[in-house]
């Protein structure tokens, strides 16, 4: 598998930033991801529990493949690499044969920690198995100067949304966004709704949202 602490290539960390301007991107289509992890053990009100997983990939598929790009060209998926939306997000993508870049904050063993580890160990063999399966070419691990556009900060998934989608307007012509949210604010800062807030901003597609307490089972939906 990667080298959980390598940064990308050169060449791969130039990539997006070389075709900034030059008015041909190599895709048609970015499409950013946002959600909710997968509830840690003790979470006292279910937002994305273990039990609710089969629905929200059901869900995150078919929203997937009914996205009605306006532009020609292929597409490639974007997001992070945690446990919950963003790992189903990359294996849904890799069925659908979409390209796709793992957009990790942090290195792998500390994003593993702080991102992915807390779901169990089931999540951190996926998360290695999507690794290995992307390869290094399809892997970027944020730098310090990476995600500043609204500023210093020393909140890492704040930088990471903003890096995120300086990568999609990089790649390709039409971006959109697709959300898995519950529509509250999250547990800190940098979250779903700070995404969907920037996203905006900057004129990127947001996608029907996927509203999380719709796809929880149904004894938890009433809580």
């Amino acid at each position: 598998m990667p080298d959980s602490t390598a940064t990308p290539l050169p060449l791969q960390a130039q990539e997006e930033t070389s075709h900034k301007g030059s008015g041909n991107p190599p895709f048609g289509h970015a499409l950013l991801f946002t959600g909710h992890m997968i509830d840690r053990s003790d979470r006292e009100h279910p937002r994305f529990p273990a039990s609710a997983e089969s629905r929200v990939r059901e869900a995150m598929r078919e929203a997937i493949e009914r996205i009605p790009w306006t532009t020609p060209g292929t597409t490639i998926g974007l997001a992070g690499g945690a446990s919950g939306g963003d790992i189903l997000f990359h294996e849904i993508c890799a069925e659908l044969a979409i390209p796709a870049r793992i957009m990790l904050a942090l290195p792998a063993d500390e994003f593993v920690a702080a991102s992915v580890a807390p779901a169990g160990p089931a999540w951190i063999e996926r998360f290695r198995a999507l690794l290995q399966r992307t390869g290094p070419e399809g892997i970027r691990i944020m730098g310090e100067h990476d995600g500043l556009s609204e500023g210093l900060t020393s909140n890492v998934w704040q930088r990471a949304n903003l890096w995120m989608m300086d990568a999609a307007i990089a790649l390709a012509r039409e971006q959109a966004l697709l959300a898995l949210w519950d529509g509250h604010i999250g547990d800190g800062p940098g979250g779903t709704e700070h995404f969907i807030e920037v996203a905006q901003r900057l004129g990127i597609r947001i996608l029907p949202t996927l509203v999380m307490r719709s796809l929880l089972p149904a004894q938890q939906s009433q809580k």
